[in-house]
């Protein structure tokens, strides 16, 4: 009776044993220490940098300077008789582009030179004031002429009366007569004599005759204008786009007869949606990139903004010009490009990646350790681009913040299979 009672206890201390140790390695199975568990956070360290935001737009390429030739306002409707240049050619300013039948406009123009010439003489004589036409002379010659017609007048009045009453031939009234014309001949002349030395010494006389001259060159000017509007000049330098017109087309001043445009630098006319257009002003730089050349980047910037919004699919865009060098020529009219518009870029800055940052309530804050502990530290940001923020204040370079990883889902598999469990162990004692 001792003995078995002593085997039973022995049994009972062996199982007691077993289980406590089996209890002891499902616990250090299922709980690895603290000393082999991994991290659970990683630091990093505020570093300086660059910060940049940009917005996307896209439009359509096109000259900055568009210029229409039409032939002048003075130019009658003629036919067009020559094109001295082809579509695609560089063009000085001046040069003649084409030319128009010129026909009769040249005797015009002859006709007003002569009128001129006429008007400078008179002008001329009346300014001279030759010693023969002098107002003294002029005055004894229209007296002396005056005598000379009323001894005249009185000679053939009677003779006239003595050949009625035939007392004396016929052939002296004549000769009476004669004289008589003659010496009003004589009259009238000196007459017109006088007028004229009058005249070279009357102020409003010569000023009309300047006036008469004025006119006159500017009948003249007005004909060498139409002449010479017979070929159509280009009013500035630039390429040749366009020629809609043949040879034997009739041109008025209101036909285009060509377009020429600046090609350097090209506009892109970009479309901005309205929630982008707080960030967009004048002189912000633009990175554009051709659609048929993508791996080609030209720096750009924006000139203009148009005020008013279009409408494209139920949403509003805003026109803006962005200036493109184009000094290769690469791009041309109507070429559509992307563009992306710098709206913030900032260089040399303390920055974080933006995960390490929480943001709450208007106010941000960061994770630190502090004795081995994790605390929360307040700071200052400034703006963004998505992956790195710009730290203002609470932070400086080369301070640590703790960024906390993601915890797994799973646990880490047994390299012998699932950890044995209690009836595992009880399994074995039987």
């Amino acid at each position: 009776m001792k003995r078995s009672h002593k085997i039973t206890v022995a049994v009972l201390a062996s199982a007691v044993a077993i289980v406590a140790g089996a209890y002891l390695y499902a616990r250090a199975w299922l709980s690895p220490s603290s000393a082999s568990a991994p991290p659970q956070y990683d630091l990093v360290k505020v570093t300086r940098g660059s910060i940049s935001q940009t917005v996307t737009a896209s439009g359509q390429l096109q000259p900055k300077t568009v210029t229409t030739i039409r032939a002048d306002s003075n130019m009658p409707t003629r036919k067009l008789v020559a094109l001295y240049v082809e579509e695609g050619d560089r063009v000085r300013a001046g040069q003649a582009l084409a030319a128009v039948d010129a026909s009769g406009l040249d005797l015009d123009l002859a006709a007003a030179k002569a009128n001129v010439a006429s008007q400078k003489a008179r002008l001329d004589n009346l300014k001279a004031q030759p010693a023969a036409l002098n107002k003294e002379t002029a005055d004894a010659d229209l007296a002396q002429a005056r005598t000379t017609l009323e001894a005249a007048q009185d000679s053939y009045s009677n003779t006239k009366v003595l050949a009625d009453k035939g007392l004396i031939a016929k052939s002296q009234s004549d000769d009476a007569r004669r004289q008589l014309e003659v010496a009003q001949l004589r009259y009238s002349a000196a007459q017109s004599t006088w007028k004229n030395a009058v005249a070279q010494v009357t102020d409003d006389v010569i000023k009309a005759q300047e006036a008469a001259l004025a006119q006159a060159q500017a009948t003249e000017l007005q004909d060498r204008l139409v002449f010479d509007s017979a070929t159509i000049r280009s009013p500035v330098a630039g390429v040749v786009a366009e020629i809609p017109l043949n040879l034997g087309d009739l041109v008025s001043p209101s036909t285009a007869v060509m377009t020429v445009v600046d090609p350097d630098p090209m506009v892109l006319q970009a479309m901005v949606n309205e929630d982008d257009m707080a960030d967009i002003r004048t002189g912000l730089s633009a990175t554009v990139s051709p659609s048929s050349m993508p791996d080609l980047s030209l720096k750009g910037e924006i000139s203009e903004i148009d005020m008013h919004a279009q409408i494209q699919s139920n949403v509003s865009v805003f026109q803006t010009s962005i200036k493109v060098p184009n000094r290769d020529g690469k791009l041309l009219w109507g070429m559509n490009a992307d563009a992306e518009i710098t709206v913030l870029n900032l260089d040399n800055v303390l920055v974080l990646p933006t995960n390490a940052i929480r943001t709450s309530g208007g106010a941000s804050q960061v994770s630190i350790l502090d004795g081995g502990k994790m605390v929360s530290w307040d700071v200052q940001t400034g703006p963004t681009d998505g992956t790195k923020t710009q730290i203002v204040a609470g932070l400086d370079e080369g301070d640590e913040v703790v960024i906390p990883l993601r915890k797994s889902s799973t646990s880490p598999p047994s390299p012998q299979g699932a950890a044995p469990g209690f009836n595992q162990v009880f399994r074995g004692l039987r």
